[in-house]
């Protein structure tokens, strides 16, 4: 699960995360409770945030590392999730790891419009080979995460046997700004439905 923002939560030595108000970072008991494996991954310090952090090398080879850590533990499919500014990360993860390393992607109010983080455009999306699912709020009101780049970004992941973007509206009126995590950009009021269907579409493919 790849936070949006700089990426940091503060994960502590016996597991506590100091950040917590992140869409997946929040509804982290939900996947729990529905069986999954939920691996919250932490910034390191220094370049967090700015260009290239996300999909640069030195990203995606801290995504293979953690991928070879979860195997270790589990036989199960490993599946990419990463919301706003974690969503580039993601589908650079996925289009950088080798065949069969992971069974897809979810990424959700993904990050679209340059600017001082890294957009989903500037991920190799050609070479995402994976299932992807993009969620997005149509009542975002981020300037990087418009939803109308959505049916762009489905277009532009040409080797993905598929891609569906599922569109969700409602939810509670907003508790933070536009580009926050308490907002319709990180769908508030709606994290279980969100969740949820994030989760059924994992277990059907």
């Amino acid at each position: 699960m790849f936070p949006g923002g700089d990426g940091r939560i503060g994960i502590a030595a016996n597991g506590a995360i100091a950040r917590g108000g992140n869409f997946l970072i929040r509804t982290r008991d939900q996947w729990l409770a529905r069986g999954f494996l939920f691996v919250a991954v932490d910034a390191a310090g220094g370049k967090a945030g700015t260009p290239g952090d996300r999909v640069g090398p030195a990203g995606q080879h801290a995504i293979a590392e953690i991928a070879r850590e979860v195997r270790q533990r589990t036989n199960v499919p490993i599946w990419l999730l990463g919301t706003s500014a974690g969503a580039p990360a993601a589908l650079a993860g996925a289009a950088a790891l080798g065949p069969g390393t992971v069974r897809g992607v979810i990424i959700s109010s993904p990050v679209s419009v340059s600017g001082h983080r890294d957009s989903v455009f500037d991920a190799p999306l050609g070479r995402v080979s994976v299932p992807v699912l993009i969620q997005i709020h149509r009542g975002d009101g981020c300037p990087f995460t418009p939803p109308a780049n959505a049916p762009s970004l489905k277009a532009a992941m040409t080797m993905a046997p598929q891609v569906e973007i599922q569109t969700f509206t409602g939810g509670d009126a907003p508790l933070s700004g536009p580009c926050e995590a308490f907002a319709q950009h990180g769908f508030l009021g709606l994290e279980r439905l969100v969740a949820d269907a994030a989760a059924d579409w994992i277990l059907s493919h």
